[in-house]
């Protein structure tokens, strides 16, 4: 699947989403598109991350995955998944895929001491030392769409990440303060519901992957909204960091309603992508869609931040929008401050 397929795919279902709702989505879907290469160069540095936080990962816990090896966990996963899909047809594809998951259940259940010491080591890798390393890369993305929603202009990404390196390092320090608590919040309550595999119920195992994708996508929706105008702040207005999260919680706290619904339909969107990538191209499609949703979010929060201040910008080189003012963000009593 191409960058433009996979644009031209999502193009139709946003817009239709959209519809009566101020357009913000469909605005961040047209820039997604004009500014589509910047997926690749996402892409490069997501992977030497990876490469990087895998390293670290291996080296780290190798005795907790030797331990698992020994344990017989990933010959059995393997098994399970290659007796499960060997010779699935379509028609079979959501009875092989509630087998797997119930087999899988079974599969955690017994190897669970084992399991979460390296979960919990894994996750702290990923979350503190992870997080900020592929965090570094935020401001760059910010910069470029500013410069082209703002002037119609765009800058390499290896340009606006050297030029944004030093706010980018106070950026993601301050965010493992604010936000990785709420991360480690959210990662708790996915676990809790993880446990429900451990408990001898069919229903129980069947539904909890399902209940573990609604909490994660609505918890994850909520900490989204809050923070989705800290980098565009910090970008338009050139304000430190603190400053930058102080104005742009306000912001969106005044507006929390209407930027959370579109958080959570794209976050909707983009586990459903996601998902299909896995499913259907074995997850190499994953080096295209993850992207592409880091892409798009950066966009999304940047198309906020300009709508709830009231503030031009292009959409091509033909197409300026001009938002109105905050008429359409704020309650009716705020109108009286509107020159």
């Amino acid at each position: 699947m191409t960058t433009m397929a996979f644009q031209s795919t999502i193009t139709a279902s946003i817009i239709t989403l959209d519809k009566g709702n101020n357009m913000v989505i469909t605005e961040t879907t047209k820039l997604f598109i004009r500014n589509g290469g910047l997926v690749w160069r996402i892409l490069a540095y997501v992977l030497v991350c990876l490469l990087i936080i895998c390293g670290l990962s291996v080296a780290i816990c190798y005795p907790l995955i030797q331990n698992l090896s020994e344990a017989g966990f990933f010959t059995q996963i393997a098994g399970l998944i290659t007796d499960n899909f060997a010779n699935l047809r379509l028609d079979q594809m959501f009875d092989g895929i509630a087998q797997l998951l119930v087999s899988f259940a079974e599969i955690v259940s017994q190897n669970l001491a084992t399991i979460l010491p390296f979960a919990i080591v894994l996750i702290v890798i990923i979350e503190f030392f992870g997080s900020f390393l592929l965090g570094l890369g935020e401001l760059a993305i910010h910069d470029s769409i500013y410069h082209y929603m703002g002037s119609n202009i765009k800058l390499s990404f290896s340009s606006c990440f050297i030029k944004n390196l030093r706010k980018s390092v106070k950026l993601q320090l301050a965010k493992l303060v604010v936000i990785v608590p709420i991360n480690l919040v959210i990662i708790a309550a996915f676990i809790c519901t993880v446990l429900l595999f451990t408990l001898n119920n069919f229903w129980l195992s069947f539904f909890a992957p399902f209940l573990c994708v609604l909490v994660v996508v609505f918890l994850n929706a909520i900490k989204s909204t809050i923070f989705c105008a800290w980098a565009p702040c910090m970008v338009v207005r050139n304000q430190g960091v603190w400053a930058s999260l102080k104005e742009s919680v306000l912001d969106v706290c005044k507006n929390f309603g209407k930027i959370f619904g579109r958080q959570l339909v794209m976050s909707v969107v983009f586990i459903a992508v996601n998902i299909a990538a896995i499913i259907l191209t074995a997850s190499v499609g994953l080096f295209l869609t993850i992207p592409a949703t880091i892409l798009f979010n950066s966009i999304l929060g940047m198309v906020i931040y300009f709508y709830i201040n009231g503030l031009k910008f292009y959409v091509d080189s033909d197409e300026i929008i001009s938002p109105k003012k905050k008429e359409d963000w704020e309650p009716v009593e705020n109108l009286k401050y509107i020159v």
